[in-house]
């Protein structure tokens, strides 16, 4: 069962503006609120319970700091404190991007550019596409045997050949639900920058299908004991 897919759903009906300010709001915070610790644990423990924890990235961060720390073998002076919030910073940036792309895809951004020219949409279409694609190849990879992985990279490419991200329905109109969603990011993320950046990880779940979401796994556990 995936986990909070009610939540999941909501998003998928955010508007574009909506969800490009909270690329902008979150990109900041990654930026220049970056180097907390609890902020990086925060990350990590969301994406353990998610099971979207990147084991990948673990083998780039390791590979980093061997990196950094290479010039000791020339007998540099190296400052472990100052290579330590490096990896910090690059662990939160990227653990922060991982999260954030389970309710922001790129391509729910396209029916911003429809005033744009038709080359500069269809560059962003196929840049936008690679997230959805890899996702795509990934979970053929899973349906198909060993032998049969060269079908399955087929099939899902195939599939998102059938269905172009960049074929999108029109812009709908601002609602008031849409002016809510700003408030409240708003609210955020000024108690972010204000408290700590943990309240900026509430943010995403802050919705009817997070709280529906909460109120079942609650349900659940307090029936279990």
């Amino acid at each position: 069962m995936r986990f909070l897919s009610s939540n999941e759903a909501d998003w998928e009906r955010r508007h574009a503006v909506t969800l490009l300010f909270f690329l902008l709001v979150h990109l900041y915070v990654l930026i220049h609120v970056n180097g907390s610790l609890s902020l990086l644990a925060g990350l990590v423990l969301l994406l353990l319970l998610e099971r979207r924890f990147p084991v990948a990235m673990l083998g780039l961060l390791v590979a980093f700091a061997l990196i950094s720390l290479a010039p000791i073998l020339l007998q540099w002076d190296v400052s472990i404190r100052a290579l330590s919030d490096q990896i910090v910073r690059l662990a939160t940036f990227l653990f922060g991007m991982v999260w954030a792309s389970r309710f922001m895809r790129l391509e729910r951004l396209l029916p911003l550019l429809r005033r744009f020219p038709q080359s500069t949409r269809l560059l962003y279409g196929a840049w936008a596409l690679v997230p959805s694609m890899e996702r795509a190849i990934r979970l053929s990879l899973r349906s198909h045997q060993r032998q049969d992985w060269r079908e399955a990279i087929v099939v899902g490419i195939d599939s998102q050949r059938r269905e172009p991200v960049y074929a999108l329905p029109r812009l709908r109109s601002f609602q008031g639900d849409d002016l809510v969603h700003l408030f409240i990011l708003f609210i955020c993320f000024v108690a972010a920058l204000k408290w700590s950046p943990l309240i900026w990880l509430l943010y995403p779940y802050l919705t009817k299908g997070g709280v529906r979401d909460a109120l079942v796994i609650l349900r659940a556990r307090t029936s279990a004991n």
